[in-house]
């Protein structure tokens, strides 16, 4: 990430990317209302070593999905970049 984040204008884009986050909490009742009524196939990856949320958070699409298919990854925010095939896997497991 370090060398795609550097790159000319991603300074801005990431700074107004932030900034529209704090609008994400105040729609979660909407989403989860969503998910809840429509019941989509769901499939849930976490890194288990993320700082940016709770590791509690990915069993949270549960209460809403029960069906969800939930995965805590040996990764962090990034888990893509250290678990790239285990993530192939399970999406490809999961497209079946």
């Amino acid at each position: 990430e370090f060398a795609f984040l550097n790159q000319p204008g991603q300074a801005d884009i990431q700074s107004d990317l932030f900034y529209d986050y704090r609008t994400n909490v105040d729609a979660y009742p909407k989403w989860q209302a969503w998910m809840r009524e429509k019941q989509p196939r769901l499939l849930v990856l976490w890194g288990k070593h993320d700082l940016s949320f709770e590791l509690s958070e990915p069993e949270a699409y549960r209460r809403d999905v029960p069906k969800a298919e939930v995965h805590v990854l040996d990764a962090g925010h990034f888990a893509l970049d250290t678990a790239a095939d285990q993530i192939a896997q399970l999406v490809r497991g999961f497209m079946k």
